[in-house]
């Protein structure tokens, strides 16, 4: 049964495609051969298993890896939005795990009612009875993910015997809705993927493909394992501390917001959380309580202090100064 939404449809991950300029065939299907119902917060909504349209174009690649000898990852996906779309209802994937990573952008999940926000980077992951979706699509991300079956009649799992099979598949379902650890390894085998689908052939790309599944998977379940990065807090709590030990320097909004893993706008809202104050007037804040401590304890000229903490001209720091203090450095140091 296909899914329409004004002329947007949406893909086994959540995510929505318009349709090709070319032909009126959908670009993924959704299937009714799962039908339930959840609890998401306080509302109970149906949730659908769908099945994602198989196609290849620029901003929307999805395979199925069966048809190159790797029948346990029934869809290899990449995606890059070009426009805003709207959010989707909540699914499912019956019978598969999910591995997505968030490369460009930042998306936000809605995994059993709780939102993860994530950003470039940043691994989301969804077990099989997971009723999930994406919350926001904002223009330019773009997301790498595949579906990995969780059993099959052989009880193997890709390549690995039956009981390292059964091992991973414990760890996967343990396995948390976001991770936000070193994901290099992971973003480099989906690289790898694509690039050993489109280059190589025969019994040699099925090797070569399934070996970095497996690689990919067991790279997921180390970056489990590993030390929590530190929290946007934390992050910000560092630059704060440096703004206030060397607030001569010259901070860029964009710099300050990468370090801290935020979009500009989130880190300049998360900033003025925890101190009160835009990072601009902060850091002017700074200078200031720094330029008073000079005028009390040093002789040094208004001029040098000015330079030596950044302002561009000592009349641009003198009226500053008098902004916040009422007076003149001159003033204010004689008052003293």
């Amino acid at each position: 049964m296909l899914f329409w939404n004004d002329g947007m449809m949406e893909n086994g991950c959540g995510i929505p495609f318009s349709m090709s300029q070319h032909s009126n065939i959908p670009l993924f299907q959704c299937s009714d051969w799962f039908a339930g119902s959840a609890h998401i917060g306080k509302t109970v909504m149906s949730i659908r298993n769908s099945k994602m349209r198989l196609l290849d174009t620029p901003d929307y690649r999805a395979f199925d890896l069966a048809k190159v000898g790797i029948p346990d990852v029934p869809v290899l996906y990449f995606v890059r939005h070009t426009q805003r779309t709207p959010t989707v209802g909540p699914h499912c994937h019956r019978g598969c795990f999910e591995i997505g990573l968030c490369l460009r952008g930042s998306i936000v999940l809605e995994n059993n009612g709780v939102q993860h926000t994530m950003m470039a980077g940043d691994i989301f992951f969804n077990k099989p009875e997971d009723p999930h979706r994406l919350l926001d699509y904002p223009k330019g991300t773009v997301l790498y993910g595949m579906l990995i079956k969780a059993s099959n009649k052989k009880g193997n799992l890709l390549r690995f015997t039956r009981a390292e099979s059964k091992e991973i598949r414990t760890r996967l379902h343990q396995l948390p809705a976001h991770l936000a650890a070193n994901t290099n390894q992971v973003k480099h085998d989906f690289i790898e993927l694509f690039r050993a689908y489109g280059t190589l052939e025969g019994r040699y790309r099925t090797l070569c493909m399934t070996a970095t599944c497996m690689n990919l998977v067991t790279s997921l379940l180390e970056t489990s394992r590993q030390e929590p990065p530190p929290s946007h807090a934390d992050r910000i709590g560092g630059i704060i501390a440096a703004m206030r030990q060397t607030p001569e320097k010259t901070y860029d909004i964009d710099t300050l917001a990468h370090q801290a893993a935020l979009s500009p706008s989130h880190f300049i809202n998360q900033f003025k959380r925890l101190t009160g104050l835009p990072p601009h007037h902060f850091l002017l804040k700074c200078r200031l309580d720094v330029a008073k401590q000079r005028l009390r304890d040093t002789r040094l000229p208004v001029t040098r202090i000015a330079q030596d903490l950044g302002f561009c001209t000592s009349q641009h720091f003198s009226t500053h100064f008098k902004r916040a203090t009422g007076m003149s450095p001159l003033t204010w140091r004689k008052q003293l």
